[in-house]
């Protein structure tokens, strides 16, 4: 039995009007809805609203309330402008009659141009890396709690330069790791920029608190929470049950915010696409306290 594909059809939408859409929160162990299922989400809900001549080449998004577990999401979808080149969409998700989200998504025919990127970074290739989600059973196990026997991540990911959760030391900010569906699925190409959207809000905002020897469940922390994420496209003919190297840098922290870039290269050095978020890292009081004597 696929342990994947129930994921998948977790990120459709059901059409309830031409410009309006239902979707399900995904089903994850802290009742949380992660913000990539919704980005995924809102990604289909505009996708079906433009013309098949265009592809998604940047979207900016804004979370604005926390998602409630168990209850459909609603995406309005605003066609803001459909030109000859391109083409803007604006969709808002909405439960109990509010706005948890927003999305501005820009589509585009595609032209011929001048070409360059930014080279991959020199990394260890993921044969040789060990799995993140059996390093993280270990640790669990060893904290006497057991692991989830169902998988809440559709994808393998391998970190190279993972935070030693048993003993936490300051980390460059500057981190990556790679990553790959568990299972093989089709070419359909849309589907395969939903699903690097949805890796791509996870693990990113760690990339600021690894200098300060945290993890997003530090009890320094009161609040760990995403606060915007864009994303820009670079290609079209990806696969993400083929490695992806997801380049993380904690780019700036202060002021209870941190602001994290990021790149996804294929295993042949493509750049695939560019992300950048920026979070909420509030501290506890006693811990402001600290900082302030």
């Amino acid at each position: 039995m696929s342990s994947v594909q129930p994921i998948i059809d977790a990120l459709a939408v059901e059409r309830l009007d031409t410009l309006l859409f239902r979707g399900n929160p995904n089903d994850w162990p802290n009742k949380h809805v992660f913000g990539g299922h919704v980005i995924a989400q809102a990604m289909e809900a505009t996708n079906l609203t433009v013309d098949d001549r265009f592809r998604l080449h940047s979207l900016h998004s804004y979370f604005l309330r926390p998602g409630i577990h168990g209850q459909p999401i609603i995406y309005d979808v605003d066609p803001i402008r459909d030109g000859r080149s391109f083409a803007t969409r604006r969709v808002v998700a909405i439960q109990n009659g509010e706005a948890i989200f927003t999305l501005a998504a820009s589509f585009h025919v595609g032209e011929e141009g001048v070409s360059h990127q930014i080279d991959m970074p020199d990394v260890p290739r993921p044969e040789d890396l060990t799995d993140d989600e059996e390093y993280y059973s270990r640790i669990l196990k060893a904290f006497g709690k057991q692991p989830k026997n169902r998988p809440y991540m559709p994808f393998e990911m391998r970190s190279i330069d993972r935070m030693d959760l048993e003993d936490p030391q300051p980390k460059d900010p500057v981190t990556g790791y790679w990553f790959k569906l568990k299972e093989t699925i089709g070419s359909n190409q849309p589907l395969h920029a939903r699903l690097l959207a949805y890796i791509s809000d996870f693990a990113f905002l760690s990339s600021n608190l690894r200098p300060h020897a945290m993890i997003p469940r530090d009890p320094r922390l009161k609040t760990v929470a995403s606060l915007d994420h864009a994303m820009w496209f670079h290609r079209d003919n990806f696969r993400v049950d083929d490695w992806v190297f997801y380049k993380t840098e904690g780019y700036w922290s202060g002021k209870g915010r941190g602001l994290a870039r990021g790149a996804l290269y294929a295993t042949d050095g493509r750049l695939i696409a560019s992300t950048a978020q920026e979070s909420l890292l509030r501290l506890t009081a006693d811990e402001k306290d600290k900082l302030r004597k």
